[in-house]
Protein backbone atom coordinates (compact mmCIF):
# COMPACT_ATOMS: atom_id res chain seq x y z
CA UNK A 1 0.00 0.00 0.00
CA UNK A 2 1.02 3.32 -0.94
CA UNK A 3 -0.15 6.98 1.05
CA UNK A 4 -0.14 9.72 -1.35
CA UNK A 5 -0.51 13.17 0.54
CA UNK A 6 -1.29 16.69 -1.04
CA UNK A 7 -2.30 19.99 0.36
CA UNK A 8 -4.49 21.57 -2.55
CA UNK A 9 -5.41 25.09 -3.22
CA UNK A 10 -9.28 25.29 -3.65
CA UNK A 11 -11.71 27.89 -3.22
CA UNK A 12 -13.54 28.11 0.06
CA UNK A 13 -17.37 28.53 -1.05
CA UNK A 14 -18.40 24.92 -1.67
CA UNK A 15 -16.87 24.51 1.96
CA UNK A 16 -19.32 27.08 2.94
CA UNK A 17 -22.32 25.38 0.80
CA UNK A 18 -21.68 22.21 3.61
CA UNK A 19 -21.36 24.14 6.62
CA UNK A 20 -24.44 26.27 5.69
CA UNK A 21 -26.56 22.87 4.59
CA UNK A 22 -25.55 21.04 8.05
CA UNK A 23 -24.92 22.92 10.45
CA UNK A 24 -21.51 21.91 11.31
CA UNK A 25 -18.13 23.44 11.24
CA UNK A 26 -15.99 23.45 8.13
CA UNK A 27 -13.45 20.93 9.96
CA UNK A 28 -16.26 18.09 10.65
CA UNK A 29 -16.22 17.32 6.86
CA UNK A 30 -14.49 14.57 4.72
CA UNK A 31 -14.92 13.90 1.57
CA UNK A 32 -14.08 10.82 0.04
CA UNK A 33 -13.87 8.39 -3.24
CA UNK A 34 -13.12 4.72 -4.33
CA UNK A 35 -11.77 3.11 -7.21
CA UNK A 36 -12.40 -0.48 -7.99
CA UNK A 37 -11.73 -3.43 -10.81
CA UNK A 38 -15.39 -3.73 -11.49
CA UNK A 39 -18.40 -3.28 -9.57
CA UNK A 40 -19.29 -6.25 -7.71
CA UNK A 41 -16.96 -6.69 -4.55
CA UNK A 42 -16.94 -10.58 -4.55
CA UNK A 43 -15.57 -10.21 -8.11
CA UNK A 44 -13.10 -7.30 -8.24
CA UNK A 45 -10.80 -5.48 -6.32
CA UNK A 46 -10.68 -2.00 -4.01
CA UNK A 47 -7.46 -0.30 -5.11
CA UNK A 48 -7.77 3.17 -3.85
CA UNK A 49 -9.39 5.34 -1.53
CA UNK A 50 -9.15 8.95 -1.49
CA UNK A 51 -9.85 11.59 1.36
CA UNK A 52 -10.00 15.39 0.82
CA UNK A 53 -10.65 17.74 4.02
CA UNK A 54 -10.04 20.80 5.15
CA UNK A 55 -7.11 21.53 7.70
CA UNK A 56 -8.41 24.14 10.11
CA UNK A 57 -5.07 25.01 11.70
CA UNK A 58 -3.43 25.06 8.47
CA UNK A 59 -6.08 27.33 6.46
CA UNK A 60 -5.89 24.72 3.93
CA UNK A 61 -7.54 22.03 2.02
CA UNK A 62 -5.38 18.16 2.35
CA UNK A 63 -6.35 14.98 0.27
CA UNK A 64 -4.79 11.48 1.18
CA UNK A 65 -4.77 8.33 -1.00
CA UNK A 66 -4.58 5.10 0.26
CA UNK A 67 -3.16 2.84 -3.22
CA UNK A 68 -2.77 -0.97 -4.00
CA UNK A 69 0.55 -1.30 -5.86
CA UNK A 70 -0.19 -5.20 -5.46
CA UNK A 71 -3.10 -7.41 -4.62
CA UNK A 72 -3.12 -7.69 -1.05
CA UNK A 73 -3.82 -4.38 0.17
CA UNK A 74 -7.22 -4.02 0.42
CA UNK A 75 -7.48 -5.32 4.34
CA UNK A 76 -4.92 -2.64 4.99
CA UNK A 77 -6.15 -0.01 3.00
CA UNK A 78 -10.04 -0.40 4.82
CA UNK A 79 -7.84 -0.70 7.71
CA UNK A 80 -5.87 2.82 7.41
CA UNK A 81 -9.22 4.48 6.33
CA UNK A 82 -11.39 3.29 8.87
CA UNK A 83 -8.82 5.14 11.26
CA UNK A 84 -8.63 8.14 9.15
CA UNK A 85 -12.54 8.88 9.61
CA UNK A 86 -12.31 8.75 13.03
CA UNK A 87 -11.34 11.93 13.40
CA UNK A 88 -14.58 13.31 11.30
CA UNK A 89 -18.03 14.00 12.05
CA UNK A 90 -19.51 13.93 8.24
CA UNK A 91 -18.28 11.55 5.36
CA UNK A 92 -19.44 13.74 2.28
CA UNK A 93 -19.22 11.40 -1.55
CA UNK A 94 -21.50 11.93 -4.45
CA UNK A 95 -23.65 8.74 -5.08
CA UNK A 96 -21.71 6.93 -2.43
CA UNK A 97 -24.96 5.82 -0.91
CA UNK A 98 -25.54 3.58 -3.95
CA UNK A 99 -22.01 2.12 -4.92
CA UNK A 100 -19.04 3.55 -2.29
CA UNK A 101 -20.68 2.56 0.89
CA UNK A 102 -22.09 -0.93 0.35
CA UNK A 103 -19.21 -1.98 -1.58
CA UNK A 104 -16.87 -1.18 1.41
CA UNK A 105 -19.09 -2.63 3.74
CA UNK A 106 -19.25 -5.88 2.19
CA UNK A 107 -15.70 -6.06 1.67
CA UNK A 108 -15.19 -5.00 5.20
CA UNK A 109 -17.71 -8.24 5.96
CA UNK A 110 -15.36 -10.51 3.49
CA UNK A 111 -12.41 -9.43 5.01
CA UNK A 112 -13.73 -8.89 8.96
CA UNK A 113 -12.89 -5.80 9.48
CA UNK A 114 -15.06 -3.20 11.20
CA UNK A 115 -17.17 -0.69 9.03
CA UNK A 116 -15.71 2.61 8.54
CA UNK A 117 -19.39 4.18 8.81
CA UNK A 118 -20.69 3.22 12.08
CA UNK A 119 -19.92 6.18 13.90
CA UNK A 120 -19.87 8.63 11.23
CA UNK A 121 -22.78 10.83 9.47
CA UNK A 122 -23.28 10.70 5.76
CA UNK A 123 -24.48 13.13 2.99
CA UNK A 124 -24.52 12.01 0.35
CA UNK A 125 -24.33 15.25 -2.40
CA UNK A 126 -26.05 13.02 -5.25
CA UNK A 127 -29.77 12.35 -3.38
CA UNK A 128 -30.30 15.50 -2.10
CA UNK A 129 -29.73 17.26 -4.86
CA UNK A 130 -31.76 14.86 -7.29
CA UNK A 131 -35.00 15.76 -5.46
CA UNK A 132 -34.87 19.38 -7.64
CA UNK A 133 -32.80 18.12 -10.60
CA UNK A 134 -35.95 19.80 -12.76
CA UNK A 135 -34.06 23.27 -11.69
CA UNK A 136 -30.63 22.58 -13.72
CA UNK A 137 -30.23 23.28 -17.08
CA UNK A 138 -28.43 19.30 -17.73
CA UNK A 139 -29.44 16.74 -19.32
CA UNK A 140 -28.62 14.36 -15.93
CA UNK A 141 -27.05 14.63 -12.16
CA UNK A 142 -24.25 12.69 -13.42
CA UNK A 143 -20.42 13.57 -11.69
CA UNK A 144 -18.96 15.31 -14.36
CA UNK A 145 -21.78 17.16 -16.02
CA UNK A 146 -22.19 18.46 -12.61
CA UNK A 147 -18.73 19.35 -12.29
CA UNK A 148 -19.20 21.42 -15.48
CA UNK A 149 -22.76 23.10 -13.89
CA UNK A 150 -20.50 24.46 -10.87
CA UNK A 151 -16.98 25.68 -13.06
CA UNK A 152 -14.76 22.68 -12.01
CA UNK A 153 -13.11 21.99 -15.38
CA UNK A 154 -10.72 18.67 -15.26
CA UNK A 155 -7.96 17.72 -16.61
CA UNK A 156 -8.11 14.03 -16.30
CA UNK A 157 -10.28 12.90 -18.76
CA UNK A 158 -10.55 8.77 -17.97
CA UNK A 159 -13.85 6.81 -17.18
CA UNK A 160 -14.24 4.53 -14.62
CA UNK A 161 -13.75 1.84 -16.71
CA UNK A 162 -10.81 3.29 -18.32
CA UNK A 163 -8.90 3.00 -15.10
CA UNK A 164 -10.13 -0.62 -14.74
CA UNK A 165 -7.57 -1.38 -17.89
CA UNK A 166 -4.97 1.40 -16.37
CA UNK A 167 -4.96 -0.37 -13.06
CA UNK A 168 -4.11 -3.93 -14.74
CA UNK A 169 -1.35 -2.49 -17.34
CA UNK A 170 -0.02 -0.66 -14.04
CA UNK A 171 0.10 -4.22 -12.38
CA UNK A 172 1.48 -5.48 -15.26
CA UNK A 173 4.57 -3.04 -16.01
CA UNK A 174 5.24 -3.08 -12.24
CA UNK A 175 5.83 -6.85 -12.62
CA UNK A 176 7.92 -6.47 -15.31
CA UNK A 177 9.73 -3.08 -13.51
CA UNK A 178 8.48 -0.93 -16.54
CA UNK A 179 9.40 2.46 -16.04
CA UNK A 180 6.09 3.82 -17.74
CA UNK A 181 3.98 2.21 -14.57
CA UNK A 182 4.53 5.07 -12.86
CA UNK A 183 3.00 7.54 -15.31
CA UNK A 184 0.15 5.14 -15.23
CA UNK A 185 -0.35 5.05 -11.10
CA UNK A 186 -0.52 8.87 -11.78
CA UNK A 187 -3.45 8.80 -14.36
CA UNK A 188 -5.09 6.76 -11.57
CA UNK A 189 -4.44 9.19 -8.88
CA UNK A 190 -5.41 11.87 -10.82
CA UNK A 191 -8.94 10.81 -11.39
CA UNK A 192 -9.51 9.62 -8.53
CA UNK A 193 -8.24 13.26 -6.96
CA UNK A 194 -10.63 15.12 -9.43
CA UNK A 195 -13.71 12.93 -8.11
CA UNK A 196 -12.92 14.61 -4.88
CA UNK A 197 -12.23 17.70 -6.00
CA UNK A 198 -15.45 17.52 -8.31
CA UNK A 199 -17.51 15.95 -5.06
CA UNK A 200 -16.73 19.19 -3.08
CA UNK A 201 -18.14 21.34 -6.03
CA UNK A 202 -20.98 19.65 -6.26
CA UNK A 203 -22.06 21.11 -2.70
CA UNK A 204 -22.48 24.43 -4.33
CA UNK A 205 -25.67 23.07 -5.73
CA UNK A 206 -26.94 22.39 -2.03
CA UNK A 207 -27.01 26.56 -2.11
CA UNK A 208 -30.39 26.43 -4.32
CA UNK A 209 -32.49 24.35 -1.74
CA UNK A 210 -32.17 28.07 0.21
CA UNK A 211 -34.66 27.43 3.12
CA UNK A 212 -31.36 27.48 5.64
CA UNK A 213 -30.70 30.90 4.44
CA UNK A 214 -34.34 31.95 5.27
CA UNK A 215 -34.75 30.83 7.94
CA UNK A 216 -31.35 32.44 9.65
CA UNK A 217 -33.50 35.94 11.30
CA UNK A 218 -30.53 38.01 10.99
CA UNK A 219 -30.25 37.94 7.32
CA UNK A 220 -31.94 41.67 6.02
CA UNK A 221 -35.02 40.66 3.76
CA UNK A 222 -36.12 43.72 1.80
CA UNK A 223 -39.34 43.72 0.55
CA UNK A 224 -41.77 45.86 -1.17
CA UNK A 225 -45.01 46.15 -3.56
CA UNK A 226 -45.07 46.88 -6.88
CA UNK A 227 -47.96 47.18 -8.50
CA UNK A 228 -50.16 43.89 -7.98
CA UNK A 229 -47.57 41.85 -6.72
CA UNK A 230 -45.22 41.72 -3.54
CA UNK A 231 -41.27 41.50 -4.77
CA UNK A 232 -39.08 39.69 -1.87
CA UNK A 233 -35.33 39.74 -1.87
CA UNK A 234 -33.03 37.78 0.44
CA UNK A 235 -28.80 37.83 0.65
CA UNK A 236 -27.45 34.47 0.88
CA UNK A 237 -24.32 33.64 2.43
CA UNK A 238 -23.39 31.11 0.41
CA UNK A 239 -22.95 31.93 -4.01
CA UNK A 240 -25.43 30.59 -6.78
CA UNK A 241 -22.44 29.48 -9.48
CA UNK A 242 -24.60 30.52 -12.42
CA UNK A 243 -28.68 32.15 -12.24
CA UNK A 244 -31.51 30.04 -11.90
CA UNK A 245 -35.27 30.85 -12.37
CA UNK A 246 -38.34 28.62 -11.17
CA UNK A 247 -41.93 29.54 -11.66
CA UNK A 248 -44.40 27.54 -9.31
CA UNK A 249 -47.47 29.04 -10.28
CA UNK A 250 -48.16 31.62 -9.21
CA UNK A 251 -44.61 31.83 -7.67
CA UNK A 252 -41.54 33.16 -9.91
CA UNK A 253 -38.16 32.95 -8.06
CA UNK A 254 -35.05 33.21 -9.05
CA UNK A 255 -31.17 32.60 -7.40
CA UNK A 256 -28.32 34.92 -8.86
CA UNK A 257 -24.99 35.48 -7.89
CA UNK A 258 -25.79 35.88 -3.62
CA UNK A 259 -29.71 36.91 -3.50
CA UNK A 260 -32.64 35.55 -3.35
CA UNK A 261 -35.53 37.13 -4.97
CA UNK A 262 -38.97 36.14 -4.92
CA UNK A 263 -41.95 37.70 -6.96
CA UNK A 264 -45.23 37.08 -5.64
CA UNK A 265 -49.13 38.10 -7.01
CA UNK A 266 -51.83 39.68 -4.93
CA UNK A 267 -55.00 38.88 -4.95
CA UNK A 268 -57.92 41.53 -5.19
CA UNK A 269 -61.57 40.37 -4.27
CA UNK A 270 -63.60 38.02 -1.61
CA UNK A 271 -61.80 35.07 -0.53
CA UNK A 272 -63.43 31.65 2.04
CA UNK A 273 -61.98 30.71 4.91
CA UNK A 274 -63.76 27.13 5.88
CA UNK A 275 -63.83 25.83 8.86
CA UNK A 276 -62.40 22.18 9.54
CA UNK A 277 -65.16 20.58 12.12
CA UNK A 278 -68.34 21.53 9.49
CA UNK A 279 -70.77 19.10 12.33
CA UNK A 280 -70.35 21.72 14.97
CA UNK A 281 -71.52 24.87 12.65
CA UNK A 282 -75.07 26.36 10.74
CA UNK A 283 -74.94 27.21 7.39
CA UNK A 284 -76.78 30.76 7.28
CA UNK A 285 -78.32 30.71 3.86
CA UNK A 286 -79.51 34.23 4.07
CA UNK A 287 -75.77 35.49 4.90
CA UNK A 288 -74.14 32.85 2.99
CA UNK A 289 -72.10 32.16 6.18
CA UNK A 290 -71.34 29.38 8.67
CA UNK A 291 -71.97 30.01 12.25
CA UNK A 292 -70.99 27.84 15.26
CA UNK A 293 -73.44 26.02 17.06
CA UNK A 294 -73.16 27.63 20.21
CA UNK A 295 -74.21 30.98 18.88
CA UNK A 296 -76.46 29.63 15.84
CA UNK A 297 -78.51 28.20 18.34
CA UNK A 298 -80.12 31.26 19.14
CA UNK A 299 -81.15 31.54 15.16
CA UNK A 300 -84.44 30.32 14.17
CA UNK A 301 -84.68 26.90 12.58
CA UNK A 302 -85.77 28.24 9.16
CA UNK A 303 -82.88 30.70 8.97
CA UNK A 304 -80.60 28.16 9.32
CA UNK A 305 -79.11 24.02 8.22
CA UNK A 306 -76.22 21.84 8.89
CA UNK A 307 -73.40 23.11 7.67
CA UNK A 308 -71.57 21.01 4.97
CA UNK A 309 -67.75 21.03 4.00
CA UNK A 310 -68.28 22.97 0.95
CA UNK A 311 -70.61 25.98 3.06
CA UNK A 312 -68.76 25.39 5.86
CA UNK A 313 -66.91 29.01 5.57
CA UNK A 314 -66.64 32.88 6.58
CA UNK A 315 -66.03 35.88 3.74
CA UNK A 316 -63.49 38.47 3.65
CA UNK A 317 -62.88 40.99 1.31
CA UNK A 318 -59.68 42.69 0.92
CA UNK A 319 -56.16 42.15 -0.52
CA UNK A 320 -54.63 38.32 0.01
CA UNK A 321 -51.15 36.92 -0.37
CA UNK A 322 -50.89 33.40 -1.90
CA UNK A 323 -49.40 30.90 0.46
CA UNK A 324 -47.50 27.45 -0.41
CA UNK A 325 -48.96 23.98 0.83
CA UNK A 326 -46.03 23.28 3.26
CA UNK A 327 -47.59 26.21 5.23
CA UNK A 328 -49.13 24.53 8.54
CA UNK A 329 -51.99 26.55 9.56
CA UNK A 330 -51.78 24.55 12.93
CA UNK A 331 -48.60 26.55 13.45
CA UNK A 332 -49.15 29.49 14.63
CA UNK A 333 -49.92 30.79 11.64
CA UNK A 334 -53.00 33.64 10.55
CA UNK A 335 -56.29 32.23 9.12
CA UNK A 336 -55.97 30.35 5.52
CA UNK A 337 -58.48 31.63 2.59
CA UNK A 338 -59.23 30.08 -0.79
CA UNK A 339 -61.56 30.54 -3.66
CA UNK A 340 -63.87 27.74 -3.09
CA UNK A 341 -63.51 24.43 -1.13
CA UNK A 342 -61.82 22.51 -3.89
CA UNK A 343 -59.09 25.02 -4.73
CA UNK A 344 -55.98 24.00 -3.19
CA UNK A 345 -54.23 27.33 -3.02
CA UNK A 346 -54.23 28.98 -0.09
CA UNK A 347 -54.05 32.65 0.82
CA UNK A 348 -53.50 35.07 3.77
CA UNK A 349 -54.88 38.45 4.20
CA UNK A 350 -52.11 41.34 3.17
CA UNK A 351 -52.91 43.96 5.31
CA UNK A 352 -50.62 46.42 7.73
CA UNK A 353 -50.75 43.47 10.33
CA UNK A 354 -48.82 41.10 8.00
CA UNK A 355 -46.29 43.54 6.39
CA UNK A 356 -45.02 43.79 9.87
CA UNK A 357 -44.75 40.28 10.41
CA UNK A 358 -41.29 38.93 9.23
CA UNK A 359 -41.63 35.27 10.11
CA UNK A 360 -44.86 35.25 7.89
CA UNK A 361 -43.02 36.05 5.13
CA UNK A 362 -39.74 33.90 6.28
CA UNK A 363 -42.71 31.32 6.66
CA UNK A 364 -43.88 31.28 3.58
CA UNK A 365 -40.71 31.59 2.06
CA UNK A 366 -39.15 28.75 3.94
CA UNK A 367 -42.20 26.53 2.79
CA UNK A 368 -42.07 27.74 -0.77
CA UNK A 369 -38.07 27.03 -1.02
CA UNK A 370 -37.95 23.75 1.11
CA UNK A 371 -38.25 21.57 -1.82
CA UNK A 372 -38.08 23.63 -5.19
CA UNK A 373 -38.32 21.78 -8.73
Amino acid sequence: MQIVDKILHLPSEPLQSLALYTQQSKEHFCVFDIETTGLSPKVSSLYLIGALWYDGKQGQFCSRQWFADDYISEADILQAFGQFLESYTFLIHYNGSGFDIPYIEKKCGELDIDSPFHKIQSLDIYREIRRFKSLFPAPDLKLPTVERLTGFMRKDVLSGRDCIDIYSQFMQKKYFRDEGMELEKQKLLLHNLEDLIGTLYSALLLNYKSAQTLQQSGTNMQVREQNDHLCISIPSPCHFPFPLAWEPDPYAVRWEEEEISIQIPLYQGTLCHFFKNYKEYYYLPAEDTAIHKSVGAYVEKEFRQPAKASNCYTKKEGTFLPVPAGLDPEDNQPLLFRTSYREKQNYVVWDDKARQDEALLRGILCALLENPG
